[in-house]
């Protein structure tokens, strides 16, 4: 209702702008001008739109509506319910709004046959009945199709959460949980098995399957393994190509983690997820959900022999 006011009032002086600045002038300037607008105008309008919200809610309870079918056969029979409301919404707030409107209009000497005659009797005719119609009409069904929108995606991004907890609590079901990082022991292997790495004593070669994880930081690159971090000479795109695919996965941009690191996963909020590893400080990267369901496949993957690979997850 108030949008309807405005825009009628900014297409009014769109089309009629000298007979606008005439209504100014008659008012004593814009400031007394705006002041009856928000009088006769904006205030009473607020009530018509808020006995109608009123109305709405009134008939959800006595309807006993709280739910409906998300089909659109439901949805037209529960908005066609409300007709009646909006066709008699009229009866409820013409009066209210009206009362308001005298007493601001005026306050400067009240009447009670200016209030009966001008601003009751006066206001109960066919024409002032059409004339809030198609407004009332307007913000009931636009203020029910907001509802059931709002409504609509809240659930859908209820259930949608629900199922991907539920979707993470079923995968895990089949995981085995691991308390100990139990490096697989390193054997000849067309993949890499040795790596360099420069650490607190020292360059080193460590086995890749002592790495709990590698991981990028400030344009370094750095392998976290069960003795301390060693800077590695290998990019994290290097590393994904040549370690052993069933044992180690890049799980985001900047993480590589060892399958046996792995000690559980939790769903944490907006589709995302929480990796934690077994490692001493039990270490937890943040995975996106597009990323998590190949994740989650990997774990439950099988090797090379077809036999199933040992994975540590909750």
């Amino acid at each position: 209702m108030l949008s309807i006011v405005i825009v009628y009032e900014a297409v009014s002086w769109s089309i009629g702008y000298r007979i606008k600045i005439q209504h100014v002038a008659n008012e004593g300037g814009i400031l007394p001008y705006i002041s009856k607008f928000f009088r006769s105008i904006i205030i009473p309008e607020s009530i018509t739109v808020y006995i109608t919200f009123s109305l709405i809610n009134f008939y959800h309870r006595l309807r006993h509506i709280s739910t409906i079918d998300n089909s659109w056969r439901a949805i037209g029979r529960y908005e066609l319910k409300f007709l009646p409301v909006f066709l008699i919404a009229f009866l409820f707030f013409n009066p209210v709004t009206q009362t308001v409107r005298f007493f601001l209009e005026q306050y400067q000497g009240y009447t009670i046959n200016e209030y009966v005659n001008g601003y009751i009797l006066y206001t109960f005719t066919w024409l002032m009945y059409f004339k809030y119609l198609f407004p009332v009409l307007l913000i009931g069904y636009s203020a029910l199709n907001i509802s059931l929108l709002k409504d609509y995606l809240k659930q859908r991004k209820e259930a949608q959460e629900k199922a991907e907890a539920d979707a993470a609590e079923a995968s895990q079901k089949y995981l085995e949980l691991s308390e100990t990082f139990s490096p697989k022991p390193t054997v000849p292997s067309k993949y890499l098995s040795y790596l360099k790495g420069k650490g607190n004593q020292g360059e080193f070669d460590f086995p890749v399957n002592e790495a709990y994880y590698f991981t990028v930081e400030e344009r370094a690159y750095y392998a976290e393994t069960i003795k301390e971090r060693y800077m590695v000479n290998k990019t994290i795109n290097e590393l994904e190509a040549e370690l052993d695919p069933t044992q180690f996965f890049r799980i985001k941009r900047d993480y590589i983690v060892n399958r046996q690191a792995v000690l559980h996963y939790s769903y944490w909020e907006n589709g995302k997820y929480i990796v934690t590893l077994n490692n001493p400080g039990h270490h937890e990267i943040i995975v996106p959900r597009v990323r998590m369901q190949e994740f989650r496949e990997w774990l439950q993957g099988r090797d090379s022999a077809g036999k199933p690979e040992p994975a540590n997850a909750l």
